[in-house]
């Protein structure tokens, strides 16, 4: 089987989740979408393809490389300005590995985490609206959805998927869980890895 790599989203990147194959020099992209059950699908971007020895990269460690592909960015100053700056766009990708656990996804799913990457806390709850009281109101009038965590895999990778709006946003891969914590990667900077204690 190929090895999978997730793309990492950083904060600012507002497309869909992507995974990437290599065979041997050639790079395949896929799009990542919802599937049945707790199933994801890859679907495969046309017209897209590249070759590793035709980019600049490095590998930041073993299990995640860094593109440097050339690229535009455009800036509007006015109605009637603008203007278009050529740049070196970085993006990572993170080796995807089977999730280690002895649980059923039923199992994990009636656990709840503490997450803290980098200051931002949450507290990890499946199937659940996120939203605040108010927040879950608003969108309950507007016909939204709201924020959920999704526990989905790929193959034998499980992740956290978070959407907002039955949107797929980001992917969070799971390395490994248990009853008492839970072992996430793929961050856009450092930690890339996360333990996430059980909350009782």
């Amino acid at each position: 089987m190929k090895e999978n790599w997730l793309f990492i989203k950083t904060p600012d990147h507002y497309g869909k989740p992507e995974i990437i194959e290599f065979d041997q020099n050639e790079i395949t992209h896929f799009w990542v979408e919802k599937g049945s059950d707790l199933s994801l699908v890859k679907i495969k971007e046309e017209n897209r393809s590249e070759k590793v020895s035709q980019i600049q990269h490095e590998f930041v460690n073993p299990n995640r490389i860094r593109f440097f592909r050339k690229g535009k960015i455009y800036r509007v100053l006015s109605e009637t300005e603008s203007i278009t700056e050529d740049c070196i766009f970085e993006n990572d990708y993170e080796k995807l590995y089977e999730t280690e656990t002895e649980l059923t996804e039923s199992e994990i799913q009636n656990l709840k985490f503490e997450f803290n990457w980098n200051g931002e806390k949450m507290n990890i709850r499946f199937n659940e609206v996120l939203d605040s009281p108010v927040i879950q109101e608003i969108n309950k009038r507007l016909n939204k959805e709201g924020s959920k965590i999704i526990l989905e895999k790929i193959n034998s990778t499980l992740f956290l998927s978070l959407y907002t709006d039955s949107y797929l946003d980001k992917l969070i891969p799971i390395k490994y869980v248990d009853t008492n914590n839970l072992i996430l990667y793929g961050f856009p900077k450092e930690p890339y890895e996360i333990s996430c204690p059980v909350i009782d």
